[in-house]
Protein backbone atom coordinates (compact mmCIF):
# COMPACT_ATOMS: atom_id res chain seq x y z
CA UNK A 1 0.00 0.00 0.00
CA UNK A 2 1.69 3.15 -0.77
CA UNK A 3 1.76 6.12 1.30
CA UNK A 4 -0.88 8.82 0.78
CA UNK A 5 0.53 11.74 -1.87
CA UNK A 6 -1.83 14.66 -1.85
CA UNK A 7 -2.39 17.59 -4.24
CA UNK A 8 -4.59 20.34 -3.63
CA UNK A 9 -5.88 21.98 -7.06
CA UNK A 10 -4.91 25.36 -7.59
CA UNK A 11 -7.10 25.64 -10.84
CA UNK A 12 -5.35 26.20 -13.81
CA UNK A 13 -1.49 25.60 -12.11
CA UNK A 14 -2.45 21.98 -10.57
CA UNK A 15 -3.43 20.47 -13.80
CA UNK A 16 -0.08 19.71 -15.39
CA UNK A 17 0.38 18.49 -11.77
CA UNK A 18 -1.85 16.43 -11.72
CA UNK A 19 -1.15 14.76 -14.90
CA UNK A 20 2.57 14.31 -14.02
CA UNK A 21 2.23 12.68 -10.43
CA UNK A 22 -1.18 10.52 -11.38
CA UNK A 23 1.03 7.85 -12.00
CA UNK A 24 3.84 8.06 -9.26
CA UNK A 25 1.71 7.74 -6.30
CA UNK A 26 -1.35 10.24 -5.92
CA UNK A 27 -3.31 9.06 -4.06
CA UNK A 28 -5.56 12.28 -3.14
CA UNK A 29 -6.91 15.00 -4.17
CA UNK A 30 -8.11 18.72 -2.26
CA UNK A 31 -10.81 20.18 -4.62
CA UNK A 32 -12.12 23.71 -4.59
CA UNK A 33 -13.28 24.37 -7.93
CA UNK A 34 -16.15 22.82 -9.42
CA UNK A 35 -14.89 23.19 -13.31
CA UNK A 36 -11.72 21.02 -11.87
CA UNK A 37 -13.36 18.35 -9.66
CA UNK A 38 -15.40 17.21 -12.38
CA UNK A 39 -12.35 16.91 -14.84
CA UNK A 40 -10.60 15.00 -12.10
CA UNK A 41 -13.52 12.66 -12.00
CA UNK A 42 -13.62 12.50 -15.61
CA UNK A 43 -9.82 11.10 -16.08
CA UNK A 44 -11.02 8.22 -13.91
CA UNK A 45 -10.02 9.33 -10.31
CA UNK A 46 -11.88 7.84 -7.35
CA UNK A 47 -14.55 10.17 -5.98
CA UNK A 48 -13.92 8.69 -2.46
CA UNK A 49 -10.09 9.87 -3.17
CA UNK A 50 -11.24 13.43 -3.61
CA UNK A 51 -11.90 15.88 -0.77
CA UNK A 52 -14.37 18.99 -2.35
CA UNK A 53 -13.61 21.72 -0.09
CA UNK A 54 -16.51 23.64 -2.49
CA UNK A 55 -18.50 26.08 -0.10
CA UNK A 56 -21.25 28.37 -1.25
CA UNK A 57 -22.56 29.57 1.97
CA UNK A 58 -25.38 27.10 2.21
CA UNK A 59 -23.51 24.97 4.90
CA UNK A 60 -24.06 26.69 8.41
CA UNK A 61 -24.17 23.31 10.49
CA UNK A 62 -22.03 24.68 13.51
CA UNK A 63 -21.00 21.12 14.99
CA UNK A 64 -17.63 19.94 15.02
CA UNK A 65 -14.77 22.02 16.76
CA UNK A 66 -14.73 25.67 17.45
CA UNK A 67 -12.51 28.40 15.62
CA UNK A 68 -11.11 29.42 18.93
CA UNK A 69 -10.08 25.52 19.70
CA UNK A 70 -8.27 25.86 16.58
CA UNK A 71 -6.38 28.69 16.47
CA UNK A 72 -5.05 27.20 19.72
CA UNK A 73 -4.70 23.67 18.21
CA UNK A 74 -2.67 25.17 14.98
CA UNK A 75 -0.77 27.90 17.05
CA UNK A 76 -1.44 30.79 14.36
CA UNK A 77 -4.16 33.95 14.14
CA UNK A 78 -6.80 32.94 11.45
CA UNK A 79 -7.56 37.02 11.48
CA UNK A 80 -4.17 37.08 9.84
CA UNK A 81 -4.92 34.70 7.22
CA UNK A 82 -8.08 36.40 6.20
CA UNK A 83 -6.36 38.98 5.79
CA UNK A 84 -3.77 37.58 3.54
CA UNK A 85 -6.91 36.31 0.94
CA UNK A 86 -7.65 39.20 -1.25
CA UNK A 87 -11.27 37.62 -1.86
CA UNK A 88 -12.07 36.26 1.52
CA UNK A 89 -11.43 39.71 3.12
CA UNK A 90 -14.07 41.44 1.76
CA UNK A 91 -16.94 39.25 2.79
CA UNK A 92 -19.44 39.40 6.07
CA UNK A 93 -17.60 38.07 8.74
CA UNK A 94 -20.94 35.42 9.82
CA UNK A 95 -20.11 34.37 6.04
CA UNK A 96 -16.51 34.35 7.39
CA UNK A 97 -16.78 32.61 10.20
CA UNK A 98 -18.95 29.42 9.15
CA UNK A 99 -16.85 28.88 6.41
CA UNK A 100 -13.34 29.28 8.07
CA UNK A 101 -15.88 26.55 10.61
CA UNK A 102 -16.16 24.54 7.50
CA UNK A 103 -12.47 24.18 6.30
CA UNK A 104 -10.91 24.02 9.41
CA UNK A 105 -13.46 20.62 10.65
CA UNK A 106 -13.16 19.21 7.09
CA UNK A 107 -9.04 19.26 6.50
CA UNK A 108 -8.48 18.14 10.50
CA UNK A 109 -10.59 15.32 9.56
CA UNK A 110 -9.17 14.30 5.91
CA UNK A 111 -5.80 14.66 7.75
CA UNK A 112 -6.76 12.42 10.70
CA UNK A 113 -8.60 9.46 8.02
CA UNK A 114 -5.95 9.61 5.24
CA UNK A 115 -3.07 10.53 7.36
CA UNK A 116 -1.00 11.86 4.54
CA UNK A 117 2.89 12.07 3.87
CA UNK A 118 3.44 14.46 1.27
CA UNK A 119 0.89 17.22 0.37
CA UNK A 120 1.81 19.14 -3.07
CA UNK A 121 0.47 22.77 -2.80
CA UNK A 122 0.35 26.16 -4.04
CA UNK A 123 -0.31 28.35 -0.65
CA UNK A 124 -2.44 31.32 -1.52
CA UNK A 125 -5.81 31.03 -0.56
CA UNK A 126 -7.12 30.48 3.07
CA UNK A 127 -7.48 26.88 2.47
CA UNK A 128 -4.16 26.51 1.09
CA UNK A 129 -2.71 27.97 4.03
CA UNK A 130 -4.32 26.36 6.57
CA UNK A 131 -3.67 22.95 5.20
CA UNK A 132 0.22 23.95 5.83
CA UNK A 133 -0.79 24.59 9.06
CA UNK A 134 -2.11 21.59 9.60
CA UNK A 135 0.40 19.54 7.85
CA UNK A 136 3.05 21.26 10.40
CA UNK A 137 0.78 20.46 13.18
CA UNK A 138 0.65 16.96 11.97
CA UNK A 139 4.18 16.77 10.33
CA UNK A 140 3.34 16.32 7.28
CA UNK A 141 5.64 16.95 4.26
CA UNK A 142 4.35 20.34 2.23
CA UNK A 143 6.12 20.52 -1.31
CA UNK A 144 5.17 24.21 -3.25
CA UNK A 145 6.47 24.53 -6.39
CA UNK A 146 7.58 27.64 -7.65
CA UNK A 147 8.86 29.31 -10.93
CA UNK A 148 12.47 29.83 -11.25
CA UNK A 149 12.89 34.13 -11.50
CA UNK A 150 15.57 33.99 -13.44
CA UNK A 151 16.21 30.94 -15.80
CA UNK A 152 12.89 29.54 -17.58
CA UNK A 153 11.60 26.28 -17.44
CA UNK A 154 13.11 25.75 -14.31
CA UNK A 155 11.05 25.43 -10.31
CA UNK A 156 12.47 25.31 -6.68
CA UNK A 157 10.28 23.28 -4.18
CA UNK A 158 9.42 24.71 -0.98
CA UNK A 159 8.33 23.27 2.39
CA UNK A 160 5.73 25.54 3.17
CA UNK A 161 3.99 28.58 2.34
CA UNK A 162 7.32 30.87 3.26
CA UNK A 163 9.91 31.05 0.43
CA UNK A 164 13.24 30.13 2.56
CA UNK A 165 13.77 26.00 2.98
CA UNK A 166 13.50 23.96 -0.23
CA UNK A 167 14.20 20.81 -1.59
CA UNK A 168 17.41 19.50 -2.68
CA UNK A 169 17.33 18.04 -6.11
CA UNK A 170 19.15 15.01 -5.51
CA UNK A 171 19.80 14.50 -9.13
CA UNK A 172 21.42 17.51 -9.54
CA UNK A 173 24.88 17.87 -11.55
CA UNK A 174 24.93 20.71 -13.02
CA UNK A 175 24.26 23.26 -10.35
CA UNK A 176 26.93 25.55 -11.12
CA UNK A 177 26.22 25.59 -14.52
CA UNK A 178 22.80 27.03 -13.97
CA UNK A 179 24.13 29.47 -11.48
CA UNK A 180 26.51 31.06 -13.99
CA UNK A 181 24.04 30.86 -16.76
CA UNK A 182 21.39 32.72 -13.78
CA UNK A 183 24.23 35.27 -13.76
CA UNK A 184 24.53 36.12 -17.26
CA UNK A 185 20.76 36.17 -17.38
CA UNK A 186 20.92 39.08 -15.49
CA UNK A 187 24.15 40.79 -16.14
CA UNK A 188 23.72 40.29 -20.22
CA UNK A 189 19.66 42.02 -19.45
CA UNK A 190 18.25 38.77 -20.69
CA UNK A 191 14.20 39.15 -20.18
CA UNK A 192 12.47 36.99 -17.59
CA UNK A 193 10.23 34.65 -19.00
CA UNK A 194 6.86 35.41 -19.62
CA UNK A 195 7.24 39.21 -18.32
CA UNK A 196 6.81 41.11 -21.73
CA UNK A 197 3.30 39.23 -22.28
CA UNK A 198 1.91 40.57 -18.67
CA UNK A 199 3.36 43.84 -19.43
CA UNK A 200 0.01 43.87 -22.01
CA UNK A 201 -2.38 42.54 -19.23
CA UNK A 202 -4.00 46.36 -18.77
CA UNK A 203 -3.78 46.72 -22.59
CA UNK A 204 -6.38 46.02 -25.01
CA UNK A 205 -6.29 43.49 -27.53
CA UNK A 206 -7.48 40.54 -28.88
CA UNK A 207 -5.78 38.13 -26.85
CA UNK A 208 -8.00 38.76 -24.47
CA UNK A 209 -11.09 37.30 -26.57
CA UNK A 210 -10.30 33.78 -25.24
CA UNK A 211 -10.16 34.43 -21.60
CA UNK A 212 -13.26 36.64 -21.79
CA UNK A 213 -14.86 33.29 -23.72
CA UNK A 214 -13.71 31.21 -21.18
CA UNK A 215 -14.75 33.79 -17.70
CA UNK A 216 -18.30 33.11 -19.88
CA UNK A 217 -18.45 29.47 -19.84
CA UNK A 218 -17.48 28.63 -16.61
CA UNK A 219 -19.68 31.34 -15.46
CA UNK A 220 -22.70 29.75 -17.16
CA UNK A 221 -21.73 26.09 -16.25
CA UNK A 222 -21.85 27.98 -12.60
CA UNK A 223 -18.37 26.30 -12.20
CA UNK A 224 -16.83 29.36 -10.25
CA UNK A 225 -16.31 29.36 -6.61
CA UNK A 226 -17.13 32.32 -5.20
CA UNK A 227 -14.39 32.50 -1.94
CA UNK A 228 -11.92 32.26 -4.79
CA UNK A 229 -13.08 34.30 -7.90
CA UNK A 230 -16.03 37.44 -8.49
CA UNK A 231 -18.89 37.47 -10.71
CA UNK A 232 -17.72 37.68 -14.29
CA UNK A 233 -19.22 40.89 -14.69
CA UNK A 234 -16.87 42.28 -11.29
CA UNK A 235 -14.22 40.91 -13.76
CA UNK A 236 -15.41 42.43 -16.56
CA UNK A 237 -15.95 45.87 -14.76
CA UNK A 238 -12.31 46.00 -13.32
CA UNK A 239 -10.19 44.64 -16.83
CA UNK A 240 -12.17 47.68 -18.74
CA UNK A 241 -11.55 50.00 -15.38
CA UNK A 242 -8.18 49.25 -15.45
CA UNK A 243 -6.97 49.54 -19.35
CA UNK A 244 -9.02 52.82 -19.32
CA UNK A 245 -7.19 53.52 -16.00
CA UNK A 246 -3.19 52.49 -17.32
CA UNK A 247 -4.13 54.82 -20.28
CA UNK A 248 -4.53 57.80 -17.74
CA UNK A 249 -2.10 57.06 -15.53
CA UNK A 250 0.74 56.69 -18.17
CA UNK A 251 -0.12 59.89 -19.71
CA UNK A 252 -0.84 62.38 -16.40
CA UNK A 253 0.72 61.23 -13.68
CA UNK A 254 4.42 62.80 -13.26
CA UNK A 255 6.61 59.68 -13.47
CA UNK A 256 10.25 60.44 -14.36
CA UNK A 257 12.46 58.78 -17.08
CA UNK A 258 15.86 57.60 -15.56
CA UNK A 259 17.82 60.22 -17.38
CA UNK A 260 16.22 62.88 -15.67
CA UNK A 261 17.23 61.75 -11.99
CA UNK A 262 20.52 63.14 -11.39
CA UNK A 263 20.71 62.62 -7.45
CA UNK A 264 21.96 59.46 -5.95
CA UNK A 265 19.43 57.64 -5.15
CA UNK A 266 17.74 54.11 -3.35
CA UNK A 267 15.72 51.92 -5.16
CA UNK A 268 12.64 50.48 -4.14
CA UNK A 269 10.40 47.94 -6.21
CA UNK A 270 6.81 48.05 -6.17
CA UNK A 271 4.87 44.66 -6.00
CA UNK A 272 1.68 43.43 -7.93
CA UNK A 273 -0.79 43.26 -5.89
CA UNK A 274 -3.00 41.13 -4.85
CA UNK A 275 -0.36 38.21 -4.97
CA UNK A 276 1.07 35.65 -2.71
CA UNK A 277 4.75 37.09 -2.88
CA UNK A 278 3.32 40.09 -1.09
CA UNK A 279 0.04 39.30 0.64
CA UNK A 280 1.57 35.74 2.02
CA UNK A 281 5.13 35.46 1.90
CA UNK A 282 5.62 38.92 2.17
CA UNK A 283 2.45 39.96 4.91
CA UNK A 284 3.92 41.46 7.57
CA UNK A 285 4.57 44.68 4.64
CA UNK A 286 1.96 44.20 2.49
CA UNK A 287 1.11 47.76 2.82
CA UNK A 288 3.57 49.57 -0.05
CA UNK A 289 2.48 52.75 0.98
CA UNK A 290 3.85 52.71 4.69
CA UNK A 291 6.57 50.49 4.28
CA UNK A 292 7.79 53.26 1.82
CA UNK A 293 7.14 55.84 4.60
CA UNK A 294 8.97 54.10 6.64
CA UNK A 295 12.06 54.06 4.71
CA UNK A 296 11.61 57.33 3.88
CA UNK A 297 11.56 58.25 7.91
CA UNK A 298 15.52 57.13 8.02
CA UNK A 299 16.98 57.85 4.60
CA UNK A 300 19.59 60.65 4.88
CA UNK A 301 18.35 63.53 2.86
CA UNK A 302 21.30 63.38 0.39
CA UNK A 303 19.42 60.20 -1.13
CA UNK A 304 16.44 60.04 -3.23
CA UNK A 305 13.96 57.05 -3.02
CA UNK A 306 13.16 56.33 -6.75
CA UNK A 307 10.31 53.99 -6.51
CA UNK A 308 9.55 51.92 -9.65
CA UNK A 309 6.23 51.22 -10.37
CA UNK A 310 5.82 46.87 -11.61
CA UNK A 311 5.12 47.29 -15.26
CA UNK A 312 2.88 44.58 -14.91
CA UNK A 313 0.36 46.37 -12.41
CA UNK A 314 0.11 49.98 -13.61
CA UNK A 315 -3.67 50.43 -14.02
CA UNK A 316 -4.36 48.11 -11.36
CA UNK A 317 -4.11 50.90 -8.85
CA UNK A 318 -6.02 53.80 -8.06
CA UNK A 319 -4.23 56.67 -8.72
CA UNK A 320 -4.30 58.03 -5.15
CA UNK A 321 -2.07 55.37 -4.27
CA UNK A 322 0.54 57.17 -6.24
CA UNK A 323 -0.43 60.59 -5.33
CA UNK A 324 0.36 59.60 -1.52
CA UNK A 325 3.33 58.27 -2.48
CA UNK A 326 4.39 61.38 -4.34
CA UNK A 327 3.45 63.06 -0.46
CA UNK A 328 6.39 60.99 1.08
CA UNK A 329 9.67 63.86 0.98
CA UNK A 330 12.44 63.06 -1.22
CA UNK A 331 10.68 60.53 -3.41
CA UNK A 332 10.59 60.27 -7.22
CA UNK A 333 8.37 58.09 -9.36
CA UNK A 334 10.23 56.27 -12.24
CA UNK A 335 8.05 55.66 -14.88
CA UNK A 336 6.91 51.61 -14.97
CA UNK A 337 8.29 50.57 -18.59
CA UNK A 338 11.70 51.76 -17.99
CA UNK A 339 14.22 49.28 -17.90
CA UNK A 340 14.57 47.68 -14.21
CA UNK A 341 18.07 46.46 -14.15
CA UNK A 342 19.30 50.31 -15.82
CA UNK A 343 17.63 51.73 -12.65
CA UNK A 344 19.06 49.06 -10.62
CA UNK A 345 22.98 49.56 -11.53
CA UNK A 346 22.59 53.36 -11.42
CA UNK A 347 21.64 52.76 -7.79
CA UNK A 348 23.32 53.29 -4.43
CA UNK A 349 21.19 50.60 -2.74
CA UNK A 350 18.01 48.30 -3.41
CA UNK A 351 15.19 47.63 -1.04
CA UNK A 352 12.06 45.58 -2.47
CA UNK A 353 9.70 43.32 0.23
CA UNK A 354 10.54 39.71 -1.53
CA UNK A 355 11.35 40.63 -4.92
CA UNK A 356 13.92 39.21 -7.35
CA UNK A 357 15.31 43.04 -8.01
CA UNK A 358 17.34 43.04 -4.67
CA UNK A 359 18.67 39.71 -6.10
CA UNK A 360 19.41 40.84 -9.38
CA UNK A 361 20.88 43.77 -7.66
CA UNK A 362 23.57 41.50 -5.97
CA UNK A 363 24.62 40.35 -9.20
CA UNK A 364 25.12 43.16 -10.63
CA UNK A 365 27.19 44.79 -8.56
CA UNK A 366 25.15 46.88 -6.33
CA UNK A 367 24.18 46.38 -2.32
CA UNK A 368 20.27 45.24 -1.54
CA UNK A 369 18.06 44.08 0.56
CA UNK A 370 14.75 42.32 1.22
CA UNK A 371 12.01 42.78 3.97
CA UNK A 372 11.12 39.49 4.07
CA UNK A 373 13.59 36.96 4.81
CA UNK A 374 14.39 34.80 1.43
CA UNK A 375 15.93 32.00 0.35
CA UNK A 376 18.53 34.16 -1.46
CA UNK A 377 19.35 36.06 1.80
CA UNK A 378 22.66 35.21 2.21
CA UNK A 379 24.19 37.56 -0.39
CA UNK A 380 22.08 40.27 1.03
CA UNK A 381 23.57 43.18 3.06
CA UNK A 382 21.43 41.86 6.00
CA UNK A 383 19.22 38.97 6.20
CA UNK A 384 15.98 41.15 6.45
CA UNK A 385 15.19 45.20 6.37
CA UNK A 386 13.28 45.55 9.25
CA UNK A 387 11.54 49.06 7.69
CA UNK A 388 9.89 50.18 11.30
CA UNK A 389 12.95 49.48 13.47
CA UNK A 390 15.91 49.38 11.14
CA UNK A 391 17.58 52.14 9.80
CA UNK A 392 18.54 52.81 6.63
CA UNK A 393 21.55 55.48 7.44
CA UNK A 394 23.13 52.74 9.48
CA UNK A 395 22.62 49.95 6.26
CA UNK A 396 24.37 52.72 4.14
CA UNK A 397 27.17 52.24 6.51
CA UNK A 398 27.23 48.83 5.70
CA UNK A 399 27.27 48.68 2.13
CA UNK A 400 29.95 45.93 0.35
CA UNK A 401 30.14 44.83 -3.05
CA UNK A 402 30.32 41.02 -3.25
CA UNK A 403 32.79 39.35 -5.72
CA UNK A 404 31.53 37.06 -8.63
CA UNK A 405 32.98 33.98 -7.18
CA UNK A 406 30.74 34.82 -3.98
CA UNK A 407 27.36 35.02 -5.92
CA UNK A 408 28.35 32.32 -8.60
CA UNK A 409 28.49 29.96 -4.52
CA UNK A 410 25.62 31.50 -3.09
CA UNK A 411 23.77 30.64 -6.70
CA UNK A 412 24.97 27.55 -7.03
CA UNK A 413 23.44 26.63 -3.41
CA UNK A 414 20.22 27.66 -4.33
CA UNK A 415 20.37 25.93 -8.12
CA UNK A 416 21.07 22.32 -6.40
CA UNK A 417 17.10 23.13 -5.50
CA UNK A 418 16.21 23.80 -8.56
CA UNK A 419 14.33 21.05 -10.70
CA UNK A 420 13.75 21.19 -14.72
CA UNK A 421 9.80 21.94 -15.66
CA UNK A 422 7.63 24.36 -15.93
CA UNK A 423 5.37 24.13 -13.41
CA UNK A 424 3.41 27.73 -13.96
CA UNK A 425 -0.76 27.94 -15.18
CA UNK A 426 -1.68 26.62 -18.68
CA UNK A 427 -3.55 29.77 -19.52
CA UNK A 428 -0.51 31.78 -19.07
CA UNK A 429 1.62 28.89 -21.54
CA UNK A 430 -0.21 26.56 -22.89
CA UNK A 431 2.70 24.66 -23.22
CA UNK A 432 3.39 23.44 -19.55
CA UNK A 433 0.67 20.49 -20.88
CA UNK A 434 2.74 19.15 -23.57
CA UNK A 435 3.77 15.56 -22.86
CA UNK A 436 7.34 16.57 -22.82
CA UNK A 437 6.84 18.76 -20.00
CA UNK A 438 4.72 16.62 -18.15
CA UNK A 439 7.34 14.26 -18.24
CA UNK A 440 10.03 16.40 -16.80
CA UNK A 441 7.81 17.65 -13.98
CA UNK A 442 7.09 13.89 -13.26
CA UNK A 443 10.38 13.54 -13.25
CA UNK A 444 10.98 15.94 -10.91
CA UNK A 445 8.37 15.16 -8.33
CA UNK A 446 9.47 11.45 -8.33
CA UNK A 447 12.81 12.51 -7.25
CA UNK A 448 11.47 15.33 -4.72
CA UNK A 449 8.84 12.60 -3.43
CA UNK A 450 12.15 10.02 -2.96
CA UNK A 451 14.39 12.86 -1.38
CA UNK A 452 11.64 13.12 1.40
CA UNK A 453 11.31 9.08 1.86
Amino acid sequence: MPFPIVLVESHYRSRSWFLALKNIGLTHIISVMPEEYKLFKKSGFKEKNILNLYYNGSFKKNDGNSISFYENFLNCSLNSIVHMDRTLRRKKDEYVNYYLIFLLNEIDNFFKRVKPKIIFIEPTWTHEILICKFAKKYNVSIVAPVKDKLLPNRFLAFKDENHIEFYINPRSRNALNLSNRAFETVLSDKPVQYFAKFNNRNKLDLKKIPKLYRLLKISLLNYRNPNIQNSIFNDIYVKLKSIIRAKYQLQFIEFKKLNEIKKKYILITLHVQPEASIDVVGAKYENQIEFIKNISKTTPNDFQLLVKEHSHAIGNRASSFYKSLKEIPNLVLLHPNENSRSAIRKASLVISNTGTSSLEAVILGVPAVTATKMFFNKIMLEENFDSIDDNVKQLLTKMQIINKSTIIKYLTKIYEGSYPGNCGDFQTDKSVLNISNIQKLKISFQSIIKSIY
